[in-house]
C-alpha cells in the first residue's frame, strides 16, 4: 500500500512538471522563415486630393529565437524587400519612385535587421496571440534609421502571423520629395501596414 501511495505520489508530481513545461511555453530555439503566400504589405502616403496607396509584392526574410539561461529570448529577424518591386498602380508614378526618388539601380534593397525585441514568448503554443514590441534599423536608400512599432503575433499549427503598422519619415533617408507636380502634393509620414505570414524552417 505504502509503495502505491509512494509512486502514486512520484507520479503525480511528474506530471504537473510536465503540465508546467507546457504553460512556459517552448524551450527550444524558433526558427521561422517569411513567406510572399499568405502575406501582405501595403503603404500609403498623405497627398493633395486624396492618399497614394501602394503594395510591396516582394520580399523575403526570416525570424529566430533562441531561449536564454534563466529565462528570456535572444530575438532576430531580417526583412528584405526589392526596391524595384514597390507597386503604385500608375506606371509612371512607379518609373519616378524608382528611377528618381529610390534610385533602385544604385540601392536595389529595402531592409530591417531587429535590434531590440520586448515580449513573453512563453505564451508561444498554437491558438495564442500577444502583443510584443520591436525596434530596430530600416534602412532605405543606403541610410538607416531607427523605427519602433507593435506588433501582433498570432500562433497556428502550421504558421505564425505578424500584423503592425509604423511611420516611415523619408526626409531621414535622404530621399527626394515624392510628390507629382500639379497632379499630387505629398506629406510625410508614409504609412506601412504589413501582415506577415511565417512557417517553420525544418
Amino acid at each position: 500500500m505504502k509503495l502505491r501511495r509512494c509512486m502514486a505520489g512520484y507520479l503525480t508530481i511528474a506530471l504537473a512538471s510536465l503540465g508546467a513545461g507546457a504553460l512556459e511555453g517552448p524551450v527550444h530555439p524558433l526558427r521561422y522563415r517569411v513567406e510572399v503566400a499568405g502575406s501582405s504589405v501595403r503603404w500609403e502616403v498623405p497627398a493633395t486630393f486624396e492618399p497614394i496607396k501602394g503594395v510591396v509584392p516582394l520580399f523575403h526574410g526570416s525570424i529566430e529565437a533562441h531561449p536564454l539561461q534563466g529565462g528570456g529570448w535572444d530575438v532576430s529577424a531580417r526583412i528584405v524587400v526589392p526596391a524595384a518591386a514597390i507597386r503604385t498602380g500608375n506606371r509612371l508614378r512607379d518609373r519616378t519612385l524608382r528611377e528618381k526618388v529610390l534610385e533602385t539601380a544604385r540601392y536595389p534593397e529595402i531592409v530591417f535587421e531587429l535590434r531590440r525585441f520586448t515580449g513573453d514568448l512563453s505564451r508561444f503554443r498554437p491558438g495564442a496571440t500577444f502583443p510584443v514590441q520591436v525596434a530596430g534599423d530600416l534602412t532605405v536608400h543606403g541610410k538607416t534609421a531607427t523605427v519602433q512599432l507593435p506588433v501582433d503575433v498570432s500562433v497556428f499549427p502550421k504558421a505564425v502571423i505578424l500584423t503592425g503598422s509604423f511611420p516611415v519619415h523619408w526626409k531621414a533617408y535622404g530621399l527626394q520629395d515624392p510628390s507629382f507636380p500639379v497632379v499630387a502634393r505629398v506629406r510625410e509620414p508614409l504609412f506601412v501596414a504589413f501582415r506577415l505570414r511565417a512557417v517553420p524552417v525544418e
